[in-house]
């Protein structure tokens, strides 16, 4: 097995992941995709996400990556034993991948924003849910250059599978 870098976003029909205040509103809320992302984030050896989500959401029990500017580089999360805060400016991730013993392991990317640029060209897959129906007024974009599809597709990823999850949001599967 080599190192999979798996992304993980639903996005409104202009791409945005949550509205101005950071936080995922109602009508992007979805349960054919909850129930596909918890079991993907349950069969990955790390997730890494923001801060912000981090704070917002205790952790069930998953090894998390939370990335941070908090730290120097690579710190215990006091609050919880099974996260490490990191700073991508403080070390490099193939060293905190090497520090965890995650060379051949699945890891999943929840974003925000931030985090999803910072994956942008090491993502294997990118697992991108759209709601169609939905459009979130000054959202925070998954992507800060641009609407997802034509962001993946310029960071070389191609759609290799799309289906419906449900009557309201779109899967497509895209791989490097």
């Amino acid at each position: 097995m080599t190192l999979e870098i798996i992304g993980h976003a639903i996005a409104s029909a202009e791409g945005s992941i949550a509205d101005a205040g950071h936080k995922m509103p109602a009508a992007l809320r979805n349960d054919a995709d909850w129930r596909r992302f918890q079991a993907a984030l349950d069969a990955s050896a790390l997730v890494v996400l923001g801060r912000i989500g981090h704070e917002a959401h205790p952790n069930p029990g998953r090894r998390r990556l939370v990335v941070t500017s908090r730290v120097a580089a690579l710190a215990p999360d006091p609050a919880d034993p099974k996260a490490m805060h990191w700073n991508p400016q403080g070390m490099a991730f193939d060293d905190v991948i090497s520090t965890l013993g995650m060379a051949d392991r699945s890891i999943a990317i929840t974003g925000g924003t931030r985090v999803f640029d910072l994956f942008l060209d090491r993502f294997t897959r990118f697992d991108l849910v759209e709601v169609a129906e939905v459009t979130i007024p000054d959202g925070l974009p998954c992507f800060s250059s641009g609407p997802p599809r034509r962001v993946l597709t310029a960071a070389g990823l191609h759609p290799a599978e799309t289906g419906p999850l449900d009557a309201e949001a779109l899967l497509t599967v895209w791989r490097r």
